[in-house]
C-alpha cells in the first residue's frame, strides 16, 4: 500500500511542474487573429471569379456555388493531412516539395 501511495505522490509532483505562463498573450492573440484572417482571405479569394466563371463556362448562380464550396471543402479536407504530412516529413522537406 505504500508502494501506491508513492507512485501517486511521484505522479503528482511531475504534473505541478507543467505550468505555463503566458507573458506574451498579446503576441498569441496577434498571431492568431491575422492566421485567422489569412484563412478566411485564402477560402474567400475565388468569389470575385464568380462573375466570369458564369459568363465564361455559360452556368447557372448556384452551379457557381458548388464551386466555390467545392473549393472550401477541399481545403478544408486538406489542411489536416498537409499538417500530418509535414509532421512525418518534416516542414522543410513538405514545403520543398
Amino acid at each position: 500500500m505504500n508502494d501506491v501511495n508513492n507512485n501517486m505522490n511521484n505522479s503528482n509532483t511531475r504534473y505541478q511542474n507543467t505550468h505555463f505562463k503566458y507573458s506574451n498573450w498579446k503576441t498569441v492573440l496577434a498571431v492568431l487573429s491575422c492566421l485567422g484572417v489569412v484563412v478566411m482571405f485564402d477560402e474567400l479569394m475565388i468569389l470575385p471569379a464568380i462573375p466570369d466563371l458564369i459568363h465564361q463556362f455559360n452556368i447557372t448562380y448556384s452551379t457557381s456555388i458548388w464551386i466555390l464550396s467545392s473549393y472550401i471543402i477541399a481545403g478544408a479536407i486538406m489542411t489536416p493531412i498537409a499538417g500530418k504530412l509535414s509532421d512525418l516529413y518534416g516542414r522543410k522537406k513538405y514545403y520543398l516539395l
